[in-house]
């Protein structure tokens, strides 16, 4: 009787011990891909702040041309 309590007990437990192993791969996945659409955002921001600063000096120029 005690035996397969204790049985019981361990399969319990290793079943418990994958789940919890399983969640930490699935975290650091998580995490890994969280690190990459973070660097592409940091990418899009720098790509559009530098649109940003050429469309002011296109305007710039237009309003040069538009003097002329």
């Amino acid at each position: 009787m005690l035996t397969k309590k204790l049985m019981a007990f361990i399969l319990l437990f290793g079943f418990v011990a994958m789940a919890c192993k399983d969640t930490k791969k699935e975290q650091e996945e998580l995490n890994q891909k969280l690190e990459q659409i973070e660097a592409v955002e940091t990418a899009v921001d720098s790509t559009l702040n530098a649109v940003n600063e050429k469309t002011e000096e296109v305007k710039e120029l237009i309003k040069e041309l538009d003097s002329i």
